[in-house]
């Protein structure tokens, strides 16, 4: 299966599966839990089925979104996975815990981080074209040190919910089509080195006071990227300092109990692969992927 170029990522990954099916005397070595943080892996469910279905855009953004991504759709929901940082989800990036010494931030690492479980930190879905309004589900994420979704179509006002995300570290948005201020909220998160809102010509008034200072020298903490603090060219803002606002009310922000829970094992063949064929097993897992999604995100009781 390895030299036949196949053109659908569900076929390939299902012919895969067979193939090592095929070779090996034993059944598949997956783990039967995912190390993905379940609160992690549900608010990426519902961020998918938010925004899965908008257009063709979104729909290729979020496709490896399912079990442990490209590679195995129908295993056992794992965000994170085991490749370093950069996760089986496209987008989503796992890097341990943010630790701050004596003056110096850096991240921990996975097998450094606290807790038994992996937690998704970065959201990296730039350059992709997605159009709309900011997306209402992210503020599910719990642990999110970054969002990054620069150089997209994205309209309406900039989320006020952002200042219930307390970890935040670095907000990228240049290069939509946002209106409106930045809202005076975002100002009371303290752990902020970097907000750039750069060319959304309809972005005006004033710039909060508990924002980073105006662009400067240095580098992002978690990155070899230049430090840019507030950066706000190719927009209306005035540049002017003024007051924060109060917190709002984040009890919004909360996974609802009934948002779904993450797929915990594999789908396997109901046969043994011998006994089907290539197109009858992605047959099979397209047909079981489709009923479990809509069992878990749908009827979730």
């Amino acid at each position: 299966p390895a030299s036949i170029q196949i053109k659908s990522i569900m076929k390939n990954a299902c012919l895969s599966a067979i193939a090592v099916a095929l070779a090996a005397t034993s059944a598949f070595a997956y783990p039967q839990y995912a190390p993905t943080c379940e609160e992690d892996i549900r608010a990426a469910i519902l961020f998918r089925e938010e925004n899965m279905n908008k257009s063709a855009r979104w729909e290729s953004a979020l496709k490896s979104w399912f079990g442990a991504g490209e590679e195995c759709l129908h295993c056992a929901d794992d965000p994170c996975g085991n490749h370093g940082y950069h996760g089986n989800w496209e987008g989503l990036e796992c890097r341990g815990d943010w630790i701050t010494d004596d003056g110096w931030s850096r991240w921990s690492g996975q097998k450094s981080a606290k807790g038994n479980c992996k937690k998704i930190t970065n959201f990296h879905l730039p350059d992709r074209g997605l159009e709309g309004p900011f997306p209402e589900a992210l503020k599910y994420f719990p642990n999110l040190a970054e969002i990054d979704m620069d150089s997209n179509n994205l309209i309406g006002e900039l989320p006020e919910y952002f200042a219930c995300m307390p970890n935040l570290i670095e907000i990228d948005l240049e290069e939509n089509q946002f209106t409106g201020t930045i809202p005076p909220a975002w100002g009371n998160l303290q752990k902020l080195e970097e907000v750039e809102v750069d060319d959304n010509p309809q972005l005006h008034g004033c710039i909060p006071h508990g924002l980073p200072a105006d662009e400067h020298g240095g580098k992002v903490s978690f990155s070899t990227d230049p430090k840019i603090g507030t950066s706000w060219g190719g927009t209306r803002i005035n540049g002017r300092r003024c007051a924060n606002a109060p917190m709002p009310d984040c009890s919004h922000t909360k996974i609802p109990e009934d948002a779904p829970m993450p797929r915990k094992a594999n789908i396997t063949l109901p046969h043994h692969p011998a006994q089907m064929t290539p197109e009858e097993a992605e047959e099979y897992f397209r047909s079981q992927l489709a009923a479990d999604t809509e069992k878990r995100v749908f009827s979730n009781p």
